[in-house]
């Protein structure tokens, strides 16, 4: 589900690996007026995340939020997706015997994957771990297929400019922080050409380039002439 302020009247929408551990600790210091601190219950520490999970858009209450104003944040697909498997696969481990053996087994896939070998088996793997699926489906399954829905769509690069028209908004001095800061970093441009054009052929469905079309403009040169860009035949939505 977004993060739902009723006082506010707004709602926000975003997809795993887009900000939102951040995201939910500034609109927790928006709601509450003071910051989000890591708490425990019964032993077990609560972080950001645990404030509100993110639900696929066919599950929220649309008329719920008839009245609100709705917004989201997307970001850079490829930069997602190499983020995703930073965090999920090679920090969480989610593809290790631990987590996944009998899954992995079944499906003849080695654990811990390297970045090639979870690429060239890419489906199976997701196959093998339900919470690793969750943070590589495509982000429209978290913000839906229709931009019009929302009075803005902000990009994960603007969160400054977020935090500043939610203040203005809301007449508060938040502040957002910058977590999830603990995975290896990828530079997409530094890997095999192969890995490249297998990552683009994965995400180039995701309607974060449609929305942003400069999200493909660092990638286009890097396709097949009968590559179809994604969104080529669109305009600019605006947002």
């Amino acid at each position: 589900m977004p993060y739902i302020m009723p006082a506010q009247r707004m709602a926000f929408f975003f997809s795993p690996k887009s900000g939102g551990t951040s995201l939910r600790a500034f609109l927790f210091h928006v709601e509450n007026k003071t910051a989000f601190r890591q708490f425990m219950v019964q032993g077990k520490p609560m972080d950001a995340n645990t404030l509100v999970s993110n639900y696929r858009f066919n599950r929220t209450d649309h008329a719920a939020l008839s009245d609100y104003r709705r917004f989201a944040v997307v970001r850079d697909p490829v930069k997602r997706f190499l983020s995703g498997y930073s965090n999920r696969v090679l920090h969480y481990r989610e593809l290790s015997v631990e987590a996944a053996g009998k899954a992995l087994l079944q499906e003849g896939l080695p654990p811990d994957p390297d970045l090639a070998t979870f690429l060239e088996n890419y489906v199976g793997y997701l196959r093998c771990s339900q919470p690793l699926a969750r943070h590589f489906l495509k982000q429209q399954k978290f913000i839906g297929n229709d931009p019009s829905y929302f009075e803005r769509i902000f990009k994960l690069e603007e969160l400054t400019t977020l935090t500043n028209f939610v203040n203005t908004a809301c007449q508060t001095k938040a502040q957002m922080p910058w977590l999830q800061k603990s995975s290896p970093k990828f530079d997409f441009f530094a890997l095999d050409e192969d890995l490249q054009f297998q990552i683009l052929d994965i995400c180039h469905h995701d309607i974060a380039f449609q929305i942003f079309p400069d999200y493909w403009a660092p990638y286009a040169q890097l396709v097949m002439p009968d590559f179809i860009a994604p969104g080529a035949a669109m305009t600019g939505t605006g947002h």
